[in-house]
C-alpha cells in the first residue's frame, strides 16, 4: 500500500493518526509476527468502518447483503470467509471521533468466541463510541454466520468485555493507542505461539509425576509436577496475555516515531515493502 506526506505528517505529536497509517501498521504486525499464521488477522480499516457504521439488522437480506460487500472489500486475505480457522481478529473502531480496539478471539478452550474492547478514552462522555464497537462485533458475527452457517453462535457471543488498558491523557492519541495495543498484544501472542506452551510434551511434564526410591517399609516419596488444577492455572495464564497495564505502554510521541520509523524502514526494505 501507498502512503502520503499527508500519512507521515499525521504521525507528528498532536496531530490525528490517518485511517491509512493505521491500516498500514497493522499490515506490519501480520508481516512480522504471524506472516504465515491464518489463525491471526487483522481487519482493514475499511471492513472495520462497515461493519462500524451499518446499522444492525437480523433479517436475511441484510446479512447477505452485508456480507457480500464484506467480502468484497476482503479480496486481499479472504478471511471472511473462512471463520472457524481464526483466532484473533483485530478490528480498528472508530466511531464519535474516536478510535479504539476491538479484538475478537475464540479459543479451543472457551464454548463461544468473545470480544475485548480495548479503549483507551474510558472516562469520556463518548457513549455512542462503545456502541459502534457493539454495533461492529455484532455485525461481524452475522458475516461469519453467513460465509459459514456452521458456526457457532449465540447471544452470548454478543458480549463486549471492557479491558482495562492505559489511558491517553488528550484527544488526538487514540490512533496511537490503538497501535500500541495492537503492538503489545501481538508480541505476546507471537511469543506464546513460539514458545509451544500448548504441545503434547509440554502438557505430559506438568502432569509427570516420579516417585522416587524409598526404604521397605516406608511410604514412597512422591515427587510431583502436576498442579493442583491445571485447567484453572491455563486460564488464568491466559488472561494474562490480554491485561495491558500502564507499565506495558510506550510513550504515545515515542509511539509516533517508532510507526514512522517502522514506514521507513518498509519503504528501503524491499522485502517489507512487497509484502506491505
Amino acid at each position: 500500500m501507498t502512503l502520503s506526506h499527508t500519512d507521515i505528517d499525521a504521525l507528528r505529536p498532536g496531530e490525528w493518526v490517518t485511517d491509512d497509517v493505521i491500516d498500514f501498521y497493522f499490515k506490519y504486525l501480520k508481516h512480522k509476527y504471524f506472516r504465515n499464521n491464518k489463525k491471526y488477522v487483522y481487519i482493514p480499516v475499511t471492513i472495520a468502518n462497515l461493519l462500524t457504521e451499518r446499522p444492525v439488522d437480523s433479517s436475511s437480506k441484510h446479512i447477505k447483503d452485508l456480507a457480500g460487500d464484506a467480502n468484497a472489500l476482503d479480496f486481499e486475505t479472504q478471511c471472511l470467509k473462512r471463520p472457524k480457522s481464526i483466532r484473533v481478529a483485530f478490528l480498528p473502531i472508530f466511531g464519535d471521533d474516536h478510535w479504539s480496539l476491538l479484538v475478537y478471539r475464540n479459543l479451543k478452550h472457551r464454548p463461544l468466541p468473545e470480544f475485548l474492547h480495548f479503549n483507551s478514552h474510558l472516562n469520556s462522555t463518548r457513549e455512542h463510541h462503545t456502541q459502534c464497537a457493539r454495533t461492529a462485533l455484532i455485525n461481524l458475527l452475522y458475516v461469519f454466520r453467513e460465509n459459514d452457517p456452521s458456526m457457532a453462535i449465540s447471544k452470548d457471543s454478543y458480549k463486549l468485555v471492557v479491558k482495562n488498558c492505559p489511558q491517553q491523557s488528550n484527544g488526538n492519541d487514540c490512533g496511537v493507542y490503538v497501535c500500541m495495543n495492537a503492538y503489545i498484544l501481538s508480541s505476546r501472542l507471537s511469543k506464546k505461539e513460539r514458545e509451544g506452551k500448548n504441545s503434547p510434551l509440554h502438557a505430559f511434564v506438568k502432569r509427570l509425576s516420579i516417585s522416587a526410591y524409598s526404604p521397605p517399609g516406608r511410604r514412597a516419596d512422591t515427587l510431583s509436577f502436576a498442579e493442583k488444577n491445571p485447567e484453572k492455572d491455563k486460564l488464568d495464564q491466559e488472561e494474562l496475555l490480554w491485561k495491558v497495564k500502564d507499565k506495558d505502554a510506550v510513550l504515545p510521541d515515542d509511539m509516533r516515531s517508532y510507526i514512522t520509523n517502522v514506514i521507513y524502514s518498509a519503504t528501503y526494505t524491499r522485502s517489507a515493502s512487497a509484502s506491505l
